[in-house]
């Protein structure tokens, strides 16, 4: 005869049946679970982003954000990462970039090996002109970089550490006949700026920067400024960059291609583009919003200019075209929307203006 169970031993019993029924249900959901994401991982498809018509002799201008290559992001071929990104880096006749320089090793020789492959990487995509944003090595190891991109590309091709107006670095290149200058400016003096950043690029100082803009307008017919600044993370402009974007323009920028970790506001002053920040094009960081950024190409005459920016973001480590939903875009117009700018809203989800 079976002993009759009490109450509580009867629950303990049952809780011990379905404690080993719930453990098997559990790991199957798990693997059913690990499986769907692996498959919606390799399913993914890079959306390319297209390269405007050209129009007559104009010239053709694209401007990217932040670019990080570091060892995360260098798992992945980054042929692969770019690939989005190949028609209209190869249909410019000028295009800058924004790269990280990273910490690799504790071996000087190798931490400049991987970062000079990653210059010379974004060389090979057809961009021009570079400006290294520093959060990671000294001074020594800066310097050297410096002199072994030279070494192996040109004088004319980084921009950055200098903290006067005689040793500040330019580019300058002769494009259809066209004299174009970029130069680099980081924010030091901002609560928000790394100390190191100052080692790769050059004070956003009036004392330097309005002799040095004066100077390369007057030998250049076109001058591109791109500055790192801003509350990283902060998609709201701040004052300080309101004040000093006006400063920059009436010292001689023709075009302002701002540096953050976030997408922030597109404007004009005295009808010169202002874009605060383009974003990321490259990120491995947590927050979504710091794998989103902008490519902006722009077909100049000589005299007038028509820009066209594309949202693009980086998924599963590769850059794609962003393909929002309509209270995405809804959401992104009202972010980069400035007061003395008219956005018209194009079919591939990117935006115009003149």
């Amino acid at each position: 005869m079976k002993k009759k169970l009490t109450a509580s031993e009867w629950l303990l019993k049952q809780a011990k049946r379905h404690k080993r029924r719930n453990f098997l249900y559990t790991l199957i959901v798990l693997v059913i679970t690990l499986v769907l994401l692996v498959v919606a991982i390799s399913s993914q498809k890079v959306e390319s982003v297209d390269s405007i018509p050209k129009s007559g002799n104009n010239i053709r201008m694209t401007y990217l954000g932040n670019i990080n290559l570091n060892s995360h992001i260098r798992n992945i071929n980054l042929n692969d990462v770019f690939a989005s990104l190949k028609q209209p880096l190869k249909q410019s006749d000028f295009s800058t970039a924004s790269l990280h320089v990273n910490h690799f090793s504790d071996k000087s020789d190798e931490n400049l090996k991987k970062n000079l492959e990653n210059i010379l990487f974004l060389k090979d995509q057809n961009i021009k002109s570079v400006n290294l944003i520093n959060n990671e090595v000294d001074n020594v190891q800066a310097q050297d970089l410096s002199k072994k991109v030279e070494a192996q590309t040109e004088y004319n091709f980084l921009t950055g550490n200098g903290s006067n107006p005689i040793n500040s670095k330019t580019v300058q290149q002769t494009i259809k006949n066209k004299k174009i200058a970029n130069v680099s400016f980081t924010d030091v003096e901002s609560n928000y700026t790394g100390p190191l950043k100052n080692t790769t690029s050059i004070s956003l100082d009036p004392n330097i920067f309005m002799p040095l803009l004066k100077k390369l307008k007057q030998n250049n017919d076109y001058v591109v400024v791109n500055v790192d600044w801003g509350i990283p993370n902060e998609r709201n402009v701040t004052e300080r960059q309101r004040e000093y974007a006006k400063a920059l323009i009436n010292s001689g920028a023709d075009i302002i291609i701002g540096h953050n970790s976030v997408i922030q506001e597109i404007d004009k002053y005295k009808n010169k583009p202002i874009f605060y920040s383009l974003g990321n094009t490259t990120s491995d960081e947590f927050l979504s919003k710091n794998h989103k950024g902008m490519i902006v190409q722009q077909d100049w005459t000589g005299k007038a200019s028509r820009f066209h920016l594309t949202p693009i973001k980086s998924s599963d480590g590769k850059i794609t075209r962003d393909l929002m939903s309509k209270m995405e875009q809804r959401k992104f117009y009202n972010n980069i929307k400035g007061e003395h700018v008219n956005l018209k809203a194009e079919k591939d989800g990117g935006y115009s203006f003149e």
